[in-house]
């Protein structure tokens, strides 16, 4: 039987792009050799002991109970969700391939995986996914709610039909806390990341109050903030340029930006970043900046690597700290669009 699952690709996304370029799942846990020999939980719970002996306990059975299923319970065909913190969609694919060993790369522990849809936007779920998908886990199932038949409908459709999936009537069986055999939690039950499905619920008010192109004024209106004078170019055919950005007293300075907005749902790709590199130079800019919500993809990122100089990128976290930064000081009809509160809390864990 077919299952769906969470594997995440570092705690900041830092893995992001060489899964989806290699086809493969890096959910971390490097400092660990080898798995393939052990075939329960109970062996991984034993090497992650002998790999660090003082760690706690708890932790030890929890990072166990993740990376046994990884290893030994994610079959070949079934459906893995990466939800992406660089940008603010979620990838979905199709495992292909059994838990692998090879040292030497980003992580050491994969399984290779046909990406089925790279980018999908999180708003095409209904909120009960979207938090389970905001699970703290690395690696976890998610089966309530008929889960693994929305996520195929949103592939097919783009859609999600809702967890009764058109049974009215029909009752929806829950999964108990803890699987009585092995322990291991479900996405739906353990503790969400909070700060990160804040942030992901901030960016999907931002690509709704600045659809298109407004999200460029957006920008511009917070690179006045900080001391630039802008320009912002109507809606329509660009040449690779939405925003001029100039510091200095009038705008005169050398500190001359060409900034390309980018608010869709794909990836900008390396033709987006040669356009940009093309009008750095006729407008006789020193920087060329990227903003791209849904990111970029993997030509791309080598390009802008390559051109450290001359390029930066905004993706998501970039962008979000921007505005965090800024917000106080937006105009009354920015801060109307998107309302924001700053709460301060505890961190879990830290005594009183």
């Amino acid at each position: 039987m077919t299952r769906l699952w969470i594997v995440r690709a570092g705690r900041h996304g830092e893995r992001e792009l060489e899964a989806i370029t290699q086809g493969r799942l890096l959910p971390g846990f490097n400092e660990l050799g080898d798995l393939s020999g052990l075939k329960d939980r109970e062996a991984i719970g034993r090497a992650l002991a002998e790999s660090d002996p003082q760690g706690g306990k708890n932790a030890q059975r929890n990072f166990a109970a993740q990376l046994n299923q990884f290893v030994n319970t994610i079959a070949v065909g079934d459906l893995v969700v990466m939800p992406r913190k660089l940008t603010s969609g979620v990838a979905i694919g199709r495992v292909t391939g059994a838990y692998l060993h090879q040292p030497g790369g980003v992580c050491p522990h994969t399984r290779a995986v046909e990406w089925l849809n790279e980018a999908v936007p999180r708003e095409a779920f209904a909120q009960d996914l979207r938090h389970s998908f905001g699970a703290f886990l690395t690696i976890c199932e998610v089966k309530r709610n008929e889960a693994l038949a929305r996520v195929e409908a949103v592939l097919k459709t783009g859609k999600d039909p809702g967890p009764l999936l058109g049974k009215q009537g029909l009752a929806t069986v829950k999964a108990p806390v803890q699987d009585a055999e092995t322990g291991d939690a479900e996405a739906e039950d353990v503790e969400l990341d909070v700060e990160d499905i804040a942030r992901q619920q901030i960016i999907a008010l931002v690509k709704s109050a600045f659809a298109g192109h407004d999200l460029a004024y957006l920008v511009a209106e917070i690179l006045r903030i900080e001391g630039y004078v802008t320009k912002v170019s109507p809606p329509g055919a660009d040449g690779g340029v939405d925003i001029l950005a100039a510091g200095g007293r009038l705008g005169l300075g050398e500190d001359r930006i060409c900034v390309q907005v980018k608010s869709g749902d794909a990836p900008a790709n390396q033709e987006v970043v040669l356009k940009l590199m093309g009008s750095v130079q006729a407008a006789k800019a020193r920087t060329g900046l990227l903003v791209s919500i849904a990111g970029v993809n993997g030509p791309a990122q080598k390009l802008i690597d390559s051109e450290f100089f001359s390029v930066r990128l905004w993706q998501m976290p970039e962008l979000l700290t921007a505005l965090f930064t800024s917000y106080g000081q937006l105009s009354d009809e920015t801060r109307a669009k998107i309302p924001l509160k700053q709460i301060w809390s505890p961190v879990a864990g830290v005594d009183a």
